[in-house]
């Protein structure tokens, strides 16, 4: 396999391969041969993009040297598309090079792959999932093949820049717009108010007063040898306004109702559809403001027919699940899997081939 990166992954795109990733998501040939070769070069293209970035370099060293970088893939890559695929070890380390990549903008990247391509947003995640670790097994062979270090990799990939850029789709050239953004800078809390007193101006009077009697008591002792002058008269003081009453205490607010995805699958399929209830962008929201929740993912399967294929079915559906939230950042501690539970619903053949995603705390 030659340096030239691009056409190094390109060349993997054989007619065999094409034709089981489109049976496998249920698209057109045609459509699947186009998104995966955009995948490549927008992959290729974002990590060069990235070049400046020494904590994404970092990242990215880190995982072409990982020891489950299995550089054997490029000459299976059939393997991705099996029907132990979702399970497969360099799924979750491409997962991870998606999610240091593009964090909570995954989404837009895969609605733009999708449109480029005319496939369905699902299909559009399966082709980078695809696309990304066959970029790492490409990387980790370069690395191995060279013996580069971190400088050396980038040297070669910031090199072939030019030919990603222009391999990339027009509606896919905005790079800038599809990075994981950095986290915000967090605004120093304003100072407290001070207290309400009524010292604040009763204070002030109390001193006017004090002051206004001694210049009377000055202005007296002038005329004191010649007239007997009438004792001044007492300064009458406002009386002090009754302490204002206490505020009534604060009613806390009910619990906010804990975010959470449901999603209903097609027969004998286990490609993550769009959720039909609640929404897994809130429920990984959620988990990444709260490290010590954790989701659990629950998958159901149809009662007739073959219970060890449904039972598997259900596990691959869960597996979709937890992969999207892998690829968006979201660590394997924070999810948790339960063992498929057979159901008959209720009468809607559709509750038995749902996944259900929650929230415990």
């Amino acid at each position: 396999m030659s340096n030239d990166l691009l056409n190094s992954l390109t060349a993997l795109l054989t007619p065999d391969i094409i034709r089981k990733a489109a049976s496998v998501l249920g698209e057109a040939e045609p459509a699947v041969s186009k998104g995966a070769t955009a995948a490549f070069p927008l992959l290729l293209a974002s990590i060069a993009h990235r070049s400046n970035d020494a904590d994404f370099g970092s990242t990215l060293f880190n995982l072409v040297r990982d020891p489950g970088n299995d550089v054997n893939l490029l000459g299976n890559v059939g393997s991705l598309f099996g029907p132990d695929a979702s399970s497969h070890p360099m799924m979750a380390l491409g997962g991870r090079l998606l999610a240091a990549l593009f964090g909570n903008n995954l989404g837009p990247v895969r609605d733009g792959l999708a449109g480029h391509a005319g496939v369905r947003q699902s299909s559009a995640g399966s082709i980078l999932n695809f696309a990304a670790p066959l970029v790492l097994a490409v990387l980790g062979k370069a690395v191995r093949s060279g013996n580069l270090n971190l400088a050396s990799l980038m040297s070669l990939i910031t090199g072939q820049k030019s030919s990603y850029t222009a391999a990339l789709p027009p509606t896919l050239s905005r790079l800038d717009s599809f990075f994981a953004a950095p986290a915000a800078a967090r605004a120093p809390a304003p100072p407290p108010e001070p207290k309400s007193s009524i010292w604040r101006w009763l204070l002030p009077l109390l001193i006017v007063l004090a002051l206004l009697w001694m210049l009377s008591r000055c202005m007296g002792g002038k005329h004191e040898a010649t007239t007997q002058m009438a004792p001044p008269p007492a300064v009458e003081t406002a009386p002090a306004p009754a302490p204002m009453p206490a505020p009534a205490p604060a009613v806390e607010a009910p619990p906010a109702e804990l975010p959470s995805a449901n999603f209903y699958f097609d027969v004998d399929k286990f490609e993550l559809p769009v959720a039909r209830s609640g929404s897994l962008e809130s429920v990984i929201d959620y988990l990444k403001a709260n490290p010590t929740a954790v989701a659990v993912v629950s998958g159901y399967h149809d009662p007739t027919g073959d219970a060890a294929h449904n039972e598997e079915l259900a596990k691959q559906r869960a597996q979709s699940v937890k992969d999207a939230m892998l690829a968006a950042g979201i660590p394997e501690s924070q999810i948790d899997m339960v063992k498929p539970i057979e159901t008959t619903g209720s009468g809607d053949m559709d509750e038995a081939r749902r996944v259900e995603v929650s929230i415990r705390q």
